[in-house]
């Protein structure tokens, strides 16, 4: 385990903002429609190479967030699933 990605029973990546989707109130599926305009307006906050962590209850967006960072060049870095049904992502801000 790399040092930057936290302590030894933290295995994820140290955050240098968090955006927290988790009380948004949208209908299931229609996550994307708030999601990705958000990240997009958070990373633009930050430098490159920072570090942004998400943090969401809606199921489909792993597969939006990660079409999202392919699409945008963004470096996903890590998905950990934690209860109840919250995805936290990271993603490091492309440079330049």
């Amino acid at each position: 385990m790399s040092a930057r990605w936290g302590m030894a029973d933290d295995p994820s990546p140290k955050p240098d903002a968090v955006l927290d989707m988790t009380q948004t109130p949208a209908a299931q599926g229609a996550m994307c429609a708030l999601l990705t305009p958000a990240i997009k307006g958070e990373l633009q906050q930050m430098s490159g190479g920072q570090i942004l962590e998400i943090r969401v209850n809606d199921p489909t967006a792993r597969e939006d967030i990660v079409s999202w960072c392919r699409l945008s060049g963004h470096e996903l870095l890590a998905e950990i699933e934690e209860a109840p049904q919250v995805l936290r992502v990271f993603i490091r801000k492309k440079q330049g």
